[in-house]
């Protein structure tokens, strides 16, 4: 895992510490990790399609599934005490019917952790970090950004989100990775000294709106009223 993955890992993690003894879907759980962590406490089940992600997978007291939105489809309604999304729908086009069926299987009083891009921390990113003016100016004017493993980042804003779940209301919002990917200088990245301030000054602001406008991710976490 790349130093940019474990602190951003890290501070998910510390924002989910309080997840024990529930019933987990990890959907789009990539290598693992995170389901790997929560099943320590947890009874997880991930699902993931990637042949490439799942050749990576860690190795942990969860469930793995190999699969898409179809497994989700078949899974009993109210099924689970938390989903989680992270990183995920920036990569489909049909975003409010994914979130709608998320949200189907979460228990009434249940969490949804929703983890997205969030485009004015990335047009920040192109133009400071990068010296990529053309996909700056093509994120402000409204276009998708792009990554070379997953294709085109198709953007969607946190309001987006929350009108597509109309049972389900925010209980926290963080911001993520504001800072430490503008650090340029790159013998400093594995210093666990350094990453340890890193992370103290990014939980510091992860709650602050000021912050939370320029950090490159936002997690969200929703609970299903009833």
């Amino acid at each position: 895992m790349n130093t940019w993955d474990y602190l951003i890992k890290q501070m998910l993690w510390k924002q989910l510490d309080f997840v024990q003894g529930m019933k987990v879907l990890d959907f789009g759980s990539g290598a693992g990790e995170t389901a790997a962590h929560l099943a320590a406490r947890n009874d997880v089940t991930a699902v993931e399609p990637w042949d490439e992600m799942l050749s990576q997978r860690i190795v942990g007291n969860y469930t793995q599934l190999q699969g898409g939105i179809e497994l989700v489809h078949a899974m009993e309604d109210a099924s689970f005490d938390l989903v989680l999304c992270h990183n995920v729908l920036e990569y489909v086009d049909e975003k409010e019917a994914y979130l709608r069926e998320l949200a189907r299987v979460v228990k009434p009083g249940g969490l949804l952790s929703l983890v997205k891009h969030n485009r004015p921390g990335r047009v920040m990113q192109m133009a400071v970090l990068l010296n990529d003016f053309d996909m700056a100016n093509t994120l402000l004017s409204g276009g998708n950004g792009t990554t070379s493993k997953f294709g085109d980042i198709r953007y969607y804003t946190d309001e987006d989100a929350l009108r597509a779940l109309p049972d389900m209301e925010l209980q926290n919002l963080w911001g993520a990775r504001t800072f430490w990917d503008l650090q340029q200088k790159q013998e400093c990245h594995t210093d666990p000294e350094w990453q340890e301030k890193m992370l103290a000054l990014e939980h510091r602001v992860s709650t602050v709106p000021e912050y939370q406008a320029i950090a490159f991710f936002h997690h969200l976490l929703l609970r299903k009223r009833g």
